[in-house]
């Protein structure tokens, strides 16, 4: 009976000493855990700035395409064979020149027909006109030769077009980027022949959102970069500004600006489209470094009386290393600006550095 009793005592003390020993671990793990979880022991040491207001000024940047002034078709309005090519891809041409000769052999003759009859025609009515004058003839014998000369003089008109059609010409001035017949070959009325751009002015198509459009309006100074050419900024102007968006909801723009000869651009090219808005205003601004959350979910740690709480902002627009605060924050408000990343709310931290002025929180 009594070794039942004393394995009894034995069994109850490790027992007992299990459980104070479990206990001991478990206080001991949570512990260590905070300690882990927060990063440190005491007043988490971080440095804040006073949120203050700023004056800021609107502006964006977007991606524009370069285009060509003026970028033209060049199409056939005669029927032949081509004779002659006098013109090369890449070659600059000025307005007028002759781009193809088609065979003009048969509108050649038309002309010269056309030319006699009406020389013919004018011989006949300026005789009966003089014989009229002098009571000669009727009336009724010198209209129906007047009829005849008008008719002449639109045959003759229409023959010389169509010789003239014979020589395919620059509808403008500019570079030749694409040829589409060569001779010997066989063209008709509506055959496109060749593509021209004129480049000495330079139409910049890019595309601004709701909040962009308005800060512009045409005549607006904009700012053209390119990588192409690093740091060198090219003065442009808002040309035409549409009234309707899209379906991605952004408004057509085009800018205008002369094509620069120590740094020419090229239709096609990619170039970076920049412009500030006309007035400045006053607005709440914050160091971007403030922030503790995602762009899409803005959050903050304000410090009141030695303790960080999260606050949830309402964010705007960019400027540099600021970025602007529509909601969740006012003037005087310390928001901490490194060490944000090891808080949560409510955990009490000390400043080591507050920067901005403002009265202390």
């Amino acid at each position: 009976m009594f070794e039942i009793m004393k394995r009894k005592r034995i069994r109850i003390a490790l027992l007992l000493l299990a459980v104070v020993s479990l206990l001991f671990w478990w206080m001991q793990s949570g512990h260590k855990s905070d300690k882990m979880e927060s990063g440190y022991s005491g007043n988490f040491p971080v440095m804040a700035e006073i949120v203050r207001v700023a004056s800021v000024r609107d502006s964006f940047g977007v991606t524009g395409s370069v285009q060509a002034l003026r970028d033209v078709e060049v199409f056939s309005e005669t029927s032949g064979i081509v004779r002659k090519a006098y013109v090369e891809v890449g070659e600059k041409k000025q307005a007028g020149a002759v781009l193809f000769q088609v065979d003009d052999e048969l509108q050649a003759s038309a002309e010269r027909k056309a030319r006699l009859a009406c020389i013919q025609a004018k011989r006949d009515y300026e005789r009966y006109a003089n014989l009229y004058q002098e009571g000669a003839v009727a009336l009724g014998s010198v209209e129906p030769l007047k009829l005849k000369l008008d008719d002449a003089e639109a045959d003759l008109i229409t023959a010389g077009r169509k010789y003239r059609d014979t020589k395919i010409k620059m509808p403008v001035s500019g570079t030749v980027t694409a040829r589409f017949v060569e001779e010997g070959e066989m063209v008709q009325p509506g055959v496109k022949v060749a593509n021209v751009v004129d480049l000495s002015q330079l139409k910049i198509r890019f595309y601004l959102s709701e909040k962009q459009v308005l800060m512009v309006s045409s005549g607006s100074l904009i700012k053209i970069t390119s990588d192409l050419y690093p740091g060198r900024i090219f003065a442009a102007t808002l040309f035409s500004l549409s009234g309707k968006a899209g379906r991605d909801h952004t408004f057509e723009a085009e800018a205008r600006m002369e094509n620069p000869q120590a740094t020419p651009f090229r239709s096609g090219m990619f170039v970076r489209v920049s412009a500030s808005g006309a007035a400045e205003r006053q607005s709440v601004v914050i160091p971007r470094a403030a922030l503790a959350g995602s762009i899409l979910n803005p959050q903050v740690f304000v410090v009141n009386l030695g303790t960080a709480r999260v606050r949830n902002i309402v964010a705007g627009s960019s400027y540099g290393t600021s970025i602007e605060v529509l909601s969740g924050l006012v003037p005087g408000d310390s928001v901490v600006t490194s060490g944000q990343n090891e808080l949560h709310d409510g955990m009490q931290v000390s400043v080591l550095r507050q920067t901005g002025k403002g009265p202390e929180k």
